[in-house]
């Protein structure tokens, strides 16, 4: 383990994010103290210089470590967790490189073909129509069905390829585990927010609902969902209240969108 200073661990991102609630997930049961900070993409907040410095990229998370350094990427922290504390190498069995190389690929199939898709879904079917507010409802609906057909295909093939036992691998959760249950909860919570019941990946799935139920059960999951539900007003408020805007003008010419679409949007 790195020589550890009096820097404390903490966390940045919100609570909304399926890839903070992973890593707040998997520093919980490994009995990792941190420290929550909220760093919001609805305010901006990702693309502060004091931000850009933790993550270049000017996402969430980012970690900083007891140690002083800085990881960015719910998946290399994770990763890098795992390889300075043994606590964590539960969820991520670095010293088997078979069982290693298995929780890989899921982790992998999950991050391309089920959580990127659902990301760019929920931003073209929800996020354009309905938070920034764009006129592109035809093209939001026709990219919701594309959307709800490959969904149904690759999680299909997930669980069919998978142990469900309950979880992806048998009776105990790895690291991919954690990235589909917050997936799936992420699209619990859009299929209601933006009024699209296709975008809720589990309903009418006894597999992927039985695993949801089992994750469920853990405390650590309760605390995690309970945090995000104490913060859900606010970030709904960010979401809906100039976000669009202010993301717009910032960040995103909208002549590449009307370029995109054809038309003035």
């Amino acid at each position: 383990m790195s020589t550890q200073s009096n820097v404390e661990r903490t966390l940045y991102g919100f609570w909304l994010s399926p890839y903070m609630s992973q890593v707040a997930h998997i520093l919980s049961e490994s009995g990792l103290p941190y420290r929550y900070e909220r760093v919001s993409p609805f305010q901006g907040s990702t693309l502060t210089p004091e931000h850009l410095e933790r993550n270049p990229l000017g996402k969430i998370p980012s970690l900083r470590d007891v140690n002083g350094v800085d990881i960015a990427e719910s998946h290399a922290i994770c990763r890098y967790l795992a390889k300075i504390y043994p606590e964590v190498q539960k969820f991520y069995p670095i010293d088997d490189p078979l069982l290693c190389a298995q929780v890989d690929a899921k982790n992998d199939f999950i991050t391309f073909s089920i959580a990127g898709p659902f990301f760019n879904w929920f931003v073209i079917s929800g996020y354009f129509p309905k938070a920034w507010k764009l006129k592109v409802d035809q093209e939001a609906h026709i990219y919701n069905l594309f959307s709800v057909l490959l969904s149904k295909l690759w999680l299909s093939r997930l669980v069919n390829g998978s142990r469900m036992d309950p979880f992806l691998l048998g009776k105990e959760p790895f690291l991919p585990d954690f990235q589909l249950f917050y997936t799936l909860e992420l699209s619990q919570m859009f299929s209601e927010l933006f009024e699209i019941p296709e975008m809720h990946l589990f309903r009418d799935d006894p597999a992927l609902q039985t695993f949801y139920d089992a994750m469920c059960e853990r405390s650590s999951t309760r605390e995690i969902l309970a945090a995000k539900e104490s913060e859900l007003e606010v970030t709904k408020k960010e979401l809906y209240g100039g976000f669009g805007a202010a993301y717009l003008d910032k960040h995103i010419d909208r002549r590449i969108l009307e370029g995109l679409f054809g038309r003035e949007v």
